[in-house]
């Protein structure tokens, strides 16, 4: 099922009408076994996968936060990490991911399930770390929809980091739940404990939209 994950928000997630509609279409039917054009067969667990590809297909996030990052000399790092202990806070489940050691698969699968993400970049040349910029671009094209996020990054001389990644989750049409959250140079502790009240706004917020996905 993990593998089923991973292959719909990498394959399937834009699709999302057109798997619904297939389910509608297929839904009087008593299905043995399932034999795509390429992909897994299945020949039990069936209903468990149609019930999960109904709610990947309708966009229906769990109550899960995701904070993402790429940082050059760990301000940022700080930062997300003192997101994350926020997320944790709110009650909210949470977790983090150093976009150089994650694969864009598999932070897209994680993403698919959250209503929360906090995405951060330090600033490099007046823009974002090129690793950060390849995972939303990747992100982008596969239109993960329902989530509530906010931009985050350190920077010092220029900025460019936050603010870089603020256009691309507007792109994506988020709900942006706060200003892109900014600290110079190494956070000190007045950041560090603003990262960890927007934190557990976001965490809350998650909360909040998974809540009334379940129940409609």
């Amino acid at each position: 099922m993990e593998e089923a994950r991973t292959y719909y928000a990498n394959i399937i997630l834009p699709f999302g009408k057109q798997v619904i509609r297939t389910l509608d279409a297929a839904a009087g039917l008593d299905i043995e076994m399932i034999a795509p054009s390429h992909g897994a067969i299945w020949r039990q667990g069936l209903d468990e996968l149609l019930a999960n590809y109904r709610r990947w297909a309708s966009h229906k996030p769990l109550g899960r936060v995701v904070v993402a990052y790429d940082s050059m000399w760990d301000s940022t790092g700080r930062m997300g990490r003192a997101i994350l202990r926020g997320v944790e806070d709110s009650g909210a489940q949470g977790a983090l991911y150093p976009v150089r050691e994650t694969s864009h698969t598999a932070l897209v699968t994680e993403v698919m399930d959250a209503a929360g993400v906090a995405f951060g970049s330090s600033n490099l040349n007046n823009g974002i770390m090129p690793q950060a910029a390849a995972a939303l671009t990747y992100l982008k094209g596969l239109r993960p929809k329902n989530k509530a996020c906010f931009a985050f990054g350190s920077y010092g001389w220029g900025k460019g980091g936050p603010e870089g990644v603020e256009e691309y989750l507007e792109k994506l049409g988020w709900e942006r739940i706060r200003e892109p959250l900014r600290a110079r140079y190494r956070p000190n502790d007045e950041d560090l404990a603003e990262c960890r009240r927007a934190g557990e706004e976001l965490g809350r917020r998650a909360l909040a939209l998974a809540a009334k996905a379940a129940a409609e």
